[in-house]
Formats: C-alpha cells, structure tokens, sequence
C-alpha cells in the first residue's frame, strides 16, 4: 500500500529527474489559398452542377480530417476584384487596394508597381521583429512576387518569396503537390511565423484544362490539404498547436447558367460563383461551428493581425471573433474617405455589423440605401443647383447570379435627396466619380474598370468614362477616352470644355513597368462631346523609365490647368507639377516639389490656390505639405498621428481624417 501511494505522490508531485515541459511556441498564421476553386466544389451545402454532390460529398478528405476541428464559414465573400493578383493584395493590405493582375517579367521583377498601403508581412516583421525566414510567401504562380512588400513609408520589409519551379522546366509548377513539398520543407527546416501558401493549380485547370481537369484539381488538392494537415499534427504537434490554419480561396469561378457545360472556365467579374468563397479556421477557433453571417476576405486579414498581436490599422475588415474561443481585437471605427465642396463634407462611416458594414454621411447624415451591405467612396459637389454626390453600394441579395457593385448618384431635392440614376448599370469595386459643374449640367467621370482587367477602353469595356446629368434629361450617354486599369480619375472645367486625368498603364508587354497619367482634354457643345488627343504624362527626366506616375490631381482657371501627381522609382517618392495654358492639349515640363519627407503613396495631391497640399511620413507623426512649383522649400505641419486617411485643402488649412488608436479613425483639422 505504501508503495502505491509514493507512486500517486510522484505522479501529482513530479520528478527532478523527469524531462521539462516544452515551451508553448509562439502564435502562428498559415493560409492556404486554393486558387480559383469554387465554395460549389469544396464547401457548399448545395449541389454542385459540375460534381452532382455537395462540396461536403465532393472533398470528402478535407470534411473528415480538417472540417471536424475547423470554424467553417460555407461561402465566405470576396467583394472586391475576382483576380488573383488584386484578390492576394487585399489578403495581404485588408483593404479593397487599388491593384491590377499584371503579369511579372521574371528577369525584371515587379517593379515598383505593388501595394500602397503597409502589408501583413511588413506589420508582422516591424512589430514582431521577425527575420525573412520568419515570414514566406509560398507560390507556384508568379503573380503574387508584388505582394510581399508595399510603398507605405516607413516599411518595405516584406516576405520572403519562394517560388516553386519545375526543375525539368525551370517554370512554375503546373500542380500543387511540390507546394506542399516545399511547405513541408520549410516547416522541417524552420517554422514559419507566417506563410501565406498560393495553390496555383485549380486555377489553372480551370482556365485552359478540358473536360473534368478543374474538378480534377480540386480533388487533388483535397489528398493534398488531408496529407499535410495529418503529417502537420504528427510531425510538428507543437507548431500544430501555436498555428492559426486558414483554409479558403482567393476568388470562385463562373457559376451562370446550370446547364452549361462550362460555366467554371473563367472568374473576374461579379458572378456569386467569383465573390463566393469557402473558408475554414483552425487554431483556437470552435470546432464544428458554422458562421451564418457574412465573412469577407478583409476580415481575415484583420484577424491575422488580431491573431499575431500586431498592428495594421489601415485593415478594413472585422475581425472574426465569432469563430474563437478567446480573441483580443478592436474593429475599426469612424469616419474615412472625407471630401468637402462648399460649405459640406461627405464620407464613408464604419459600421460593426457584418450585415452591413458602411454608409456613406453628407453632413453627417445617412444617405446611403438603408440596410446595405458596403457603401463606399463617396464624392461631393455644390454646385448651383445644390448639392450633388455620388458613391458606390453593394447589395447582397444576388440578381440572377450576381452581386454587382452600383454607382448610386444623388441630387439635392428641397430637404431630401433624389436619385439621379447613373450611366453604368455595374461599376467596379474601385468605383469613385470625380464630379464638376459646368453650363448647368453635372458632369462626372469615372474610371471604368468594373473587373479589374488589363483591356484596352472600347465602349463596354475598360477605360475613362465622361457623362453629363441634367435634371429635366438624365444622363448623357458616355463619351470614352482609352485607357488601361484605369485608376484615379478627375476633372476640371475650362473655357473650351473639360479635362479629365486617369492614371492608366500604357501597353503589352509592360503594364506593369509603365504606369502613368493620361490627360483627356474634351470639347463639349449643346450636341456633342468629343474627346481631344490625349496627352500622356511621365516623369522620365525626374524618374527612371519604369518609373510609377499615379494620383493626378487638376485645377483650372480659365484655360490655365494645373496637373500635379505622384511618382515613385526604385531609390525615389517624388510629387511633381506641370502647367498647361491651353486647356490641357501641351505641357509644360514637370517640376519636382521640394522635399518635406517620404510621400504617402495613398493620398492623393489637391490643390490649394497656387499650392499643391500633399502628405508625408516617417518614423514619428505624419505630417501635410504644401508648396508652389518652383517653390525651395515646403511648409510641412504634423498631423497629430503617424497615420492619416484622407484630407482635403482649402484657402490655408486642411480637414483630414487620421488614426486616433489603432484603427479608430477621427477628423482632425489643422492650417499653415
């Protein structure tokens, strides 16, 4: 009996001699992105026209050895561009960034043309003090080289990029399965903090495969996915246990018509097929829950950040707290995307439903359509027959398989408002109109790019659209100028009509490398609207070749315009000036305006009188700059905050919107 109880003694007590307990590993984050695949194919709980089961039946592997430990979120939502290389930069930013699917020359890599605002992987390695093999990006596609890294100042040590090639063909690999080698190795070698996994070939198959080849890929990846995920825990239980695994998609594929063969080719519209996307979070998350509210992609971005302890206050998402057993985070709050015209201001209000997420305020009340989803970007004009704006909705209550952004334009009507319509029955998930008064009609022009697709501008397609609005006739019907992703637009009036400025790239094969400003002058008469010859405009004498000339902002008086615009090469962030005296058809050369710090790539010049107002960062507060071309030096005033928003400028102060905490954005004013 004795020895029993020395027994049960040690066994409460412990031995000096017993080997100590491991120490809990850090917190860790893996995604895994199965590019292309449909919630039909993987996670959806009706019938798949493709399969003839439910996505439950179909990736029978993943339900019995992930889905059982996993939240599981049936058809998450990608409401932004449903292409990879945009639908990774909003992962990657947690905010709808303005990004194209350009391709990457391998030998020139992607240039200086990646996101604007700070990624995952730079708030990861900044607040974490993380070294590169800490941080991965994993992928057989060379789409995603731009996203590891960003031009935010202050920034700029992104992920490492480890591209999984063939070695019979020194190109990516056409299947998935060395992905996950290469995960393994990696995980072997060292385990990463955070890894963000592109499973390339689903998309693929999807694209140029035959017959059954994209089902074919999914169940490839569904071997794959249960492999890794017994191999993980068995292998590396503690890292199993620190992690964080998200399993979901960047994008869906087509789903049209029932009855066509193959509706699954092709993605990058608003197709419910394209947003639909499944999702599954394993970690500290509640086994077996499903979420029956709306999960968009920017959530999971902030709560990667949640996860991590890090900050990334430009996120946009709500974190996924619903799918967790215990997590610390703050959603963000406020006011953003403030503009002002007159005596007025507009802007976009967060809201902490996931039902409905913002509404756009004039003045600040509520003018957006009650009860929806996203309304965002809004735009203001007061003008002489009051005001008028217009900003962009989107509904989830599908129409005939869609969930199409919409432009909603409204004119002020006694003490309510009226819609005015709009030209475009979709517009894009960067949708924003720059608006102008002139011989009584309300012009607008926009940046017609509803798929984030590299096309050239032909009518129904791509480019810069200009419309007019009156009240007794409606809108005009558009008048096109070509350009490529166009981003960005504006629009001034002049004596002889108006000029408009879009950022656009130039051609095949270097969208990538030649982003620039192109300039539209326009004729306008009772009758006609005509387009004049386009002018582009580069910083090559002040910047490289390949140097990135976006953010235009016009004035006008008369036919004197002034253009002033944003530029970035490899060594240089630059905000320069030109001057035209004829109503935008000839230049002047470009000035540099002088150094008040590193410009922040996101918020665009405005002009004030002769000045152009621009913001700046670094290591403390930001701050906002002003100065005339030619100008020696630039009168700069901190802004209270290292983050600012937006901001407008007028007559020697400015209004703008900066981060009170992390993510709780608050209007500030400040003058010169």
């Amino acid at each position: 009996m004795a020895t029993v109880h020395l027994v049960a003694f040690l066994l409460l007590a412990g031995c000096k001699g017993c080997a100590p307990e491991p120490e809990p590993l850090p917190p860790s984050v893996m995604v895994l992105i199965l590019d292309g695949v449909r919630a039909d194919e993987l996670s959806r709980v009706e019938t798949s026209a493709l399969t003839g089961m439910s996505g439950e039946a179909y990736a029978a592997e993943t339900w019995e050895t992930l889905a059982v430990h996993a939240t599981i979120v049936r058809a998450a939502l990608n409401q932004g561009a449903t292409t990879t290389a945009p639908a990774h930069a909003a992962l990657v930013t947690g905010r709808p960034e303005t990004f194209a699917n350009f391709p990457v020359d391998a030998a020139r890599g992607p240039g200086v043309y990646v996101p604007e605002h700070p990624t995952i992987f730079e708030a990861a390695r900044e607040g974490l003090g993380l070294a590169e093999e800490d941080v991965v990006l994993l992928a057989n596609t060379e789409l995603l080289s731009p996203v590891t890294t960003s031009l935010a100042p202050g920034f700029g040590r992104g992920a490492r990029y480890d591209l999984v090639v063939d070695p019979d063909r020194g190109e990516p690999a056409n299947d998935d399965a060395p992905v996950f080698d290469a995960l393994n190795a990696l995980i072997d070698a060292h385990p990463p903090r955070l890894v963000v996994v592109n499973l390339h070939d689903a998309d693929r198959a999807g694209h140029v495969g035959e017959g059954d080849a994209y089902a074919e890929g999914v169940l490839a990846l569904d071997a794959l996915l249960a492999d890794f995920w017994t191999r993980l825990r068995e292998e590396h239980p503690a890292y199993a246990e620190s992690l964080l695994l998200v399993v979901t998609t960047d994008h869906g594929r087509h789903r049209y018509d029932d009855d066509e063969d193959d509706d699954w080719h092709d993605h990058g519209d608003s197709c419910a097929g394209c947003r639909e996307t499944p999702m599954f979070l394993l970690g500290r998350t509640r086994a077996g829950k499903e979420l029956d509210v709306p999960v968009a992609n920017l959530d999971l971005t902030a709560t990667i950040a949640a996860y991590l302890g890090v900050d990334l206050p430009w996120a946009e998402g709500l974190p996924i707290t619903e799918a967790f057993v215990d997590l610390a985070a703050t959603a963000r709050s406020g006011e953003i995307g403030r503009v002002e015209s007159g005596a007025h201001t507009a802007s976009q209000r967060w809201l902490a439903e996931r039902s409905t997420r913002s509404e756009v305020v004039v003045d600040g009340a509520v003018i957006s359509t009650p009860g929806i989803y996203a309304a965002e970007a809004p735009t203001l004009l007061d003008g002489t027959g009051g005001m008028r704006t217009c900003f962009r909705e989107l509904d989830l209550e599908p129409d005939a398989g869609f969930l199409p952004w919409r432009a909603r334009c409204l004119a002020e009507a006694g003490d309510g408002w009226t819609d005015m319509g709009f030209p475009d029955e979709e517009v894009g998930p960067f949708f924003q109109a720059a608006l102008v008064e002139r011989d009584g009609r309300t012009w607008a022009a926009w940046p017609n790019n509803p798929h984030a697709s590299t096309g050239a501008g032909e009518e129904g397609g791509v480019g810069l659209a200009i419309a007019a609005w009156a009240p007794a006739t409606g809108w005009t019907d558009r008048t096109w100028a070509r350009a490529i992703f166009p981003t960005d637009a504006t629009l001034v009036a002049t004596t002889r009509g108006l000029v408009a400025a879009v950022g656009t790239s130039l051609g095949d094969p270097d969208y990538r490398y030649t982003r620039r400003v192109r300039v539209v002058p326009v004729l306008i008469s009772d009758t006609t609207v005509v387009p004049d010859t386009a002018v582009e405009v580069t910083l090559d004498a002040l910047l490289g070749a390949d140097g990135r000339v976006e953010h235009p902002a016009l004035a006008a008086d008369g036919d004197t315009v002034r253009l002033a615009v944003l530029g970035a090469d490899a060594t240089a962030r630059i905000v320069a000036a030109l001057t035209s005296e004829d109503g935008g058809r000839t230049w002047s050369n470009a000035v540099a305006l002088p150094d008040g710090g590193i410009p922040v790539p996101w918020l665009a010049p405005v002009w004030d009188g002769a000045d152009v107002v621009w913001g700046v960062a670094g290591d403390g507060d930001a701050a906002l700059c002003r100065a005339a071309p030619g100008d020696s030096v630039a009168r700069c005033v901190e802004a209270g905050s290292a983050r600012v928003q937006s901001f407008t400028a007028r007559d020697g102060r400015a209004n703008f919107i900066r981060d009170g905490g992390i993510g709780a954005w608050e209007a500030a004013e400040l003058s010169w």
